[in-house]
């Protein structure tokens, strides 16, 4: 998910862990702006403190090629006068909810469907209403709900959607937002979500699908396992195994080392 749900934990594992966003390094800027912001500094001030920050953290930083990007984005924040910082910790999906995707007996339709239903009730959070509007590119939606397709069959799946009256599309001229018409809160909750990686696969499970966490207790990523015996992710299994064979090089290293001693 591209969204940065939960701020006040990326601020603090800056603060306290010298934590940057690599993927995107605008996010922690930004985050670091709005708090030193709200502890009454300066724009000049705020700068500063960012500048040191990175100096301190980010390895092969330069300060002149950064400088742009960090005038950008403390003036922008500085202008929206906003500096709270959001907290989204998980989502709720109801039986109701998931049974209307359900419905669909189609899974590419039913994944993504799914995606839009999380997305509508993060939005909700993010703008304290339950209007169900989703402001999120196409593209972003489809990758989420890990299905490939072109941007025209992406459109025509939307379109799909409108037909069906699951969605509604804005009226603004070029403007992408779409309401998600399916939410029910009345419903006994279901599914709670509060992890955002792979999240499709809490969908698949609830369907009966063999989906497990991968048993890094620093991971605990949803997965879909090769096999039966298949404990870790793709990613925590290839560093196992290189552990492995580092292991094995220096057992093999140090005994050549005692017999030639």
């Amino acid at each position: 998910m591209i969204l940065i749900l939960n701020e006040k934990e990326l601020l603090r594992k800056s603060l306290e862990e010298g934590y940057i966003d690599n993927d995107k390094t605008s996010n922690t800027i930004r985050i670091l702006a709005k708090n030193y912001f709200s502890i009454g500094m300066s724009k000049e001030q705020v700068y500063d403190s960012i500048n040191e920050f990175f100096i301190s953290n980010y390895k092969k930083y330069n300060a002149v090629k950064w400088q742009t990007t960090f005038d950008r984005i403390i003036d922008k924040v500085c202008k929206d006068k906003d500096f709270s910082l959001l907290g989204i910790n998980s989502v709720e999906i109801t039986e109701a909810e998931l049974n209307r995707i359900k419905s669909l007996d189609n899974i590419k339709y039913e994944k993504i469907s799914f995606i839009l239903l999380v997305y509508a009730k993060i939005y909700n959070q993010m703008n304290n209403n339950e209007l169900d509007w989703v402001n999120m590119d196409q593209k972003y939606i489809f990758s989420d709900a890990k299905v490939k397709e072109s941007i025209r069959n992406q459109g025509i799946i939307l379109h799909t959607f409108e037909e069906l009256g699951l969605i509604t599309p804005s009226k603004m001229v070029n403007c992408t937002n779409i309401k998600v018409n399916y939410t029910d809160r009345n419903s006994p909750i279901k599914l709670i979500i509060n992890d955002f990686r792979n999240y499709v696969y809490e969908y698949l499970r609830w369907k009966g699908e063999n989906i497990i966490n991968c048993e890094n207790q620093e991971c605990q990523i949803l997965f879909i396992p090769s096999n039966n015996k298949s404990k870790y992710c793709h990613t925590c299994a290839k560093e196992i195994q290189q552990e492995q064979k580092n292991k094995w090089k220096r057992e093999k290293w140090n005994g050549r080392k005692i017999e030639n001693a």
